[in-house]
């Protein structure tokens, strides 16, 4: 029901009916007024004749006289039946029949009635002759009612189907056909081509008017963007492409080496190389990504007649910045995979030193923040003042971007919010624990215990390589002289317990990190 169409004839349909409800319950209570008031005047005017009239009758016994009158009071369609009775036998008994015929009511069996009047039958205020029971039936003021109920419903029913009718077709001719001659005219301007211009007709009412001006000049300067767009679309693609290439001959590289190599050989190489191709090109394929989903953004907003100057502003800064991160990136990673020979046999060792725990997670983070700018992930950490390592930088650096970007990239959909939680406690013999946790989807059971082996994914289709914890796991191990392990709870979140040595042992070869 997201068509204003749809929204507005609900609408006009329901106030039609509440007005022409509300009307007819009016008109009824009027009518149902006036036949209550002249029910109640025959009443009175029976009363008041056969008060006057039929007592003089009965004091003379003239019998005849008196079913002359019993009978003529009969013709009131509210009258069903009157009955005299007196002293000395005295009884006279008329009713009207179901088939209008007018006979003698016996004394035990009054006819059907709604209500009775008695009168008691007085002669010159001195001799009581007797007492007149009339009874009256309500059948004609209910039949009228609930005629007239149905002539209501018939008029409310035929008027509003004839107002809503009338409304439609004005609303269609003055509103909705112009709106869907604009949404063409877009429609159209949307298959617009580099450096060609397109206008949209004039409107044929003023209303309209101001919007296709605006949306003219809006047309005007995108054409003289597309060019420029589909140039840089042309160039993130040949990118794109020449990075998957390298990518995918970097994994048939590394395939060989688990074959023959096995954790060690893997450790080595793809800790030292292959994470460094993976981020330039982990940041292309996501900066690609990202310029692509704000240009069908911007597309939709075209179609749809609701694009804003600042709209076209804001997408067209965007796409700058990323054009340039795909860029630069795509060099980084061609120059990494034209030294990958060298690398791979070199694999020479990250220079230690000494560093403050708290001010260089900040620094890593500080580098993560184009990958985590376009999420609602919020990054806290939790750290002690004045913890210093003596370890590897790079390597440490390489597990919380692997941690935070598998969180990422598994725990989270893309508009979901969460927290992820980087902890730091000192412990007993120059050691500390490193947590890392998030909120989000959690491990699968069945899943958790292989998260740590080589090429193990469950998004493999999706940009997933399954070797992302394998190095982390390398790396605390093998290079940063510690441990870690993982645990998780389905739908509650994930948590990686790392402890390491603030001081790294000396025989550790922390390879290439660079």
């Amino acid at each position: 029901m997201r068509s204003i169409k749809n929204r507005l004839a609900i609408w006009i349909m329901s106030v039609l009916t509440v007005v022409m409800t509300l009307t007819g319950f009016l008109s009824y209570q009027a009518v149902s007024r006036n036949e209550e008031r002249d029910y109640l005047a025959q009443k009175q005017a029976l009363q008041a004749r056969l008060s006057l009239s039929l007592p003089q009758s009965v004091w003379q016994l003239d019998d005849q006289l008196i079913l002359l009158m019993l009978d003529a009071e009969l013709k009131s369609p509210v009258v069903v039946g009157l009955m005299i009775e007196g002293d000395a036998g005295l009884f006279f008994g008329r009713t009207r029949k179901a088939d209008g015929q007018i006979g003698n009511l016996l004394k035990a069996a009054p006819p059907p009635h709604d209500e009775t009047i008695s009168l008691p039958l007085t002669y010159q205020r001195y001799n009581n002759l007797g007492q007149l029971t009339i009874y009256l039936s309500r059948d004609r003021i209910n039949t009228h009612l609930a005629n007239e109920l149905r002539l209501q419903l018939t008029q409310a029913l035929l008027l509003n189907l004839l107002l809503f009718i009338v409304l439609i077709a004005g609303l269609k001719r003055y509103v909705f056909s112009p709106l869907a001659e604009l949404q063409h005219a877009l429609h159209q301007a949307s298959k617009l081509e580099a450096e060609a211009t397109i206008q949209l007709p004039p409107a044929r009412y003023h209303e309209f008017a101001e919007l296709v001006n605006g949306l003219n000049l809006i047309v005007k300067k995108i054409s003289q963007e597309l060019g420029l767009r589909r140039e840089a679309q042309e160039n993130t693609l040949i990118e794109k492409e020449r990075s998957e290439i390298a990518y995918q001959q970097l994994l048939s590289t590394q395939n060989m080496l688990v074959e023959t190599e096995k954790l060690a050989s893997l450790g080595g190489l793809v800790a030292g190389i292959a994470h460094e191709i993976n981020t330039p090109v982990g940041i292309t394929l996501t900066t690609a990504s990202h310029l692509s989903l704000i240009t069908k953004t911007v597309n939709n907003q075209f179609q749809s007649g609701q694009i804003k100057k600042s709209d076209l502003a804001k997408y067209l800064a965007e796409a700058n910045e990323s054009t340039d991160l795909i860029l630069s990136n795509t060099e980084r990673a061609a120059n990494l995979i034209h030294s990958f020979k060298q690398v791979a046999v070199d694999q020479t060792s990250e220079a230690r030193r000494a560093f403050d725990m708290e001010q260089y997670i900040g620094e890593v983070l500080t580098s993560l923040r184009p990958q985590l700018r376009h999420n609602k992930i919020t990054i806290e950490i939790d750290c002690p003042a004045a913890i210093r390592m003596d370890s590897y930088p790079g390597a440490l650096s390489q597990v919380l971007t692997n941690l935070i970007m598998n969180a990422l990239f598994h725990a989270y959909n893309e508009e979901d919010e969460g927290i992820i939680v980087i902890r730091i406690d000192a412990l007993t013999g120059q050691r500390i624990r490193l947590l890392v946790t998030d909120d989000g989807k959690g491990i699968a059971p069945e899943h958790l215990k292989h998260i740590f082996e080589p090429f193990f994914t469950t998004r493999r289709g999706s940009g997933g390589s399954g070797l992302g914890l394998h190095i982390v796991y390398n790396i605390v191990s093998l290079h940063l002289g510690g441990t870690i392990q993982a645990d998780s709870i389905v739908n509650e979140g994930a948590s990686f317990l790392l402890e390491l040595p603030c001081k790294a042992p000396e025989s550790v070869n922390a390879g290439s990190m660079s």
